[in-house]
Order: C-alpha cells, then structure tokens, then sequence
C-alpha cells in the first residue's frame, strides 16, 4: 500500500512537471501596437497607459497558476488614441500580456489580451473597444432618518458607488456615466433579509459637461 501511494505520488508530480513551460529566451524584441477608440462616441482615448506584463506559469493541483514577474515596458496613446509599444523579453516568464490600467472615466470591457506564443518576436496590432464616461454629481436627499447604510449600484457600465452613511440626509456622489442613454441607479439597504431595493432612473442628457442631479427617497421607497 505505501510503495503504490509513493508511486501515485511520483507520477502527480511528473504530471505537474510535465505542466510546467519553459522561459522564453531573453533579448526577444516583439512590438504591440494598436488603438484605443470610443466609436459610440467617435472619439480616441487620449493618454491611456498601456503595459506589459510578464508571468511565468506552472503546474498546480488545482490547473496552472499565473505567477507575476513584472512589467516589462509601458506606454501611452497618443492624440489619435494610437500607441506604439516595443518589449523585450527577459528569460524569466512564459507568457506575456497587454494590460491596461481601470479608468472610472473610461470603460473598457477587456483589460487584458494575452499574446500568445508565436507572435513573440513579431508584431501584433491590437485594438481596445472603449466607452468615454461622462460626470454627473448624484445629490441624494433623504426625507426621512434611514438608520442603515444605503449601497448604490450604477448599472450601465457596472460600478459600486461609496454607501451612503446612517442617518445622513444629504450627500454627494460624482458617478460617471454613459451620456447617450438613460443611466439606471440602484439603492440596497443590505440589513435586511430579503435585502431593500430603491431604483431611480437618470434621463438622458447628452452633455458632456459636470452637472448636479438630485433625488429624494424616503424609506417608505424600499421594497
């Protein structure tokens, strides 16, 4: 029984070995460039930073872990949304991604794209889809002392906003939104089972400027 568990043993870890890659030779030089374009809005992200991150992988029990070695280079786009981004690898990591920084202004669904293997030593154009935000200062009045904390959720694009205090009847949020459309906002008492719901819908505006938007709620509004 113990020499068949040593034998079990020995083959999961020639398995968990066998997971494991080597490095990419170092001095390698690929270049990533691309754009970073708000079409809804038809304009470039300016001054996005863009970066590269180097990992190395290997084997574990539960499938491969992504161990962090560093940032190898960084950029950032230009007038026209476009950069240009020359890296070379180190003989440290495996695998290589492009990353980008989260921007409460700017909403871009993927901020990470993997450059896989074989466009190492080459070049690879790469372009983000992204949403320029838009700021509106969220004044909510409560007529009435709530004893709970309120959460708010901004729906479109998908944001947690600072809760609101107990027992504070006015306050300010700066949320960022997408000004094309009507913006949905909800409000969470969490204290409660089942949680209380209060939702509120911002009209569409179209503005690019700073605004103030007010709202009052009551607690008679949770449901």
């Amino acid at each position: 029984m113990k020499n068949k568990l040593i034998f079990i043993l020995s083959l999961f870890s020639l398995l968990l070995i066998s997971c494991e890659k080597e490095p990419i030779p170092a001095n390698i030089e690929t270049l990533v460039y691309g754009k970073i374009y708000d079409s809804t809005n038809d304009i470039p992200i300016v001054n996005e930073k863009i970066k590269i991150g180097e990992y190395k992988t290997i084997g574990v029990p539960s499938g491969i872990s992504y161990i962090f070695q560093g940032f190898v280079d960084s950029t950032t786009t230009d007038i026209n949304g476009e950069y240009s981004l020359p890296f070379n690898t180190t003989g440290n990591g495996n695998l290589y991604q492009i990353q980008l920084d989260f921007n409460e202004q700017v909403h871009i669904p993927n901020l990470t794209e993997s450059i896989q293997e074989e466009n190492i030593g080459t070049q690879k154009e790469q372009n983000f889809e992204a949403l320029r935000l838009y700021p509106i200062d969220l004044r909510i009045i409560t007529s009435d002392e709530i004893n709970q904390e309120i959460h708010i959720h901004k729906q479109h694009p998908s944001r947690q906003i600072d809760p609101i205090p107990a027992l504070n009847q006015n306050s300010v949020r700066r949320i960022w939104v997408d000004k094309n459309v009507e913006n949905e906002i909800n409000f969470q008492i969490l204290t409660t089972s089942p949680y209380l719901n209060h939702s509120i819908t911002i009209p569409l505006n179209n503005t690019s400027e700073l605004y103030e938007y007010q709202v009052e709620i009551s607690s008679t509004d949770f449901q």
